[in-house]
């Protein structure tokens, strides 16, 4: 009988041992439970072939050149028009100006101001010669014989899909002027 009672107990010791016990006291875990989902109804529903042929730019450069005229910075109404640059799609700007004075370089300013194309923005500029929203870069002219300038390169951000171009000239001589334009979402 003591030997019956040894081989229980032992069975049982046994079996306590193979048991899984956790030393937090908790219970173990519990099996998977059924989970159902639902999906949101299609928002943009999309038929017919989908293909994207080229890659999307990134960047886009544009350039503008004029022959400006005489025209002080703060007098708007006898800047030099020189298009317009298409920026939808793009979020920044840089802008790079550069050219030269016709004949010997003297001190004076250039510069290239990008002004929103919107009917009331133009008005303002031609009524009463205020720019609104401007986006701006200057250079200076050289005093040597070239009378060349350039502009340190300017990022600014755009805020209109579609801007004018316009030049100004403080010298009493006319200059060649460009602006160069990189257009880019980032």
């Amino acid at each position: 009988m003591l030997r019956r009672s040894l081989v229980v107990a032992g069975g049982v010791s046994l079996l306590l041992s193979l048991a899984p016990v956790r030393s937090d006291g908790a219970e173990p875990p519990s099996p998977p439970s059924q989970v159902t989902v639902t999906n949101f109804p299609a928002v943009q529903p999309v038929s017919g072939r989908v293909a994207v042929t080229d890659p999307i730019p990134q960047t886009r450069f544009e350039s503008r050149k004029a022959v400006v005229t005489t025209a002080a910075p703060a007098d708007a109404a006898h800047f030099t028009e020189a298009g317009a640059i298409d920026c939808a799609g793009f979020t920044f700007v840089t802008l790079s100006l550069g050219g030269a004075l016709r004949g010997a370089g003297q001190s004076a300013v250039v510069g290239v101001v990008l002004v929103p194309d919107v009917p009331e923005v133009l008005e303002a500029l031609r009524t009463y010669g205020v720019l609104q929203f401007p986006l701006k870069v200057e250079a200076a002219v050289s005093t040597a014989p070239s009378g060349l300038f350039s502009s340190e390169p300017k990022t600014l951000r755009l805020a209109f899909p579609r801007y004018r171009v316009y030049f100004y000239n403080s010298a009493p001589r006319t200059a060649d002027a460009a602006v160069y334009a990189l257009l880019s979402t980032s």
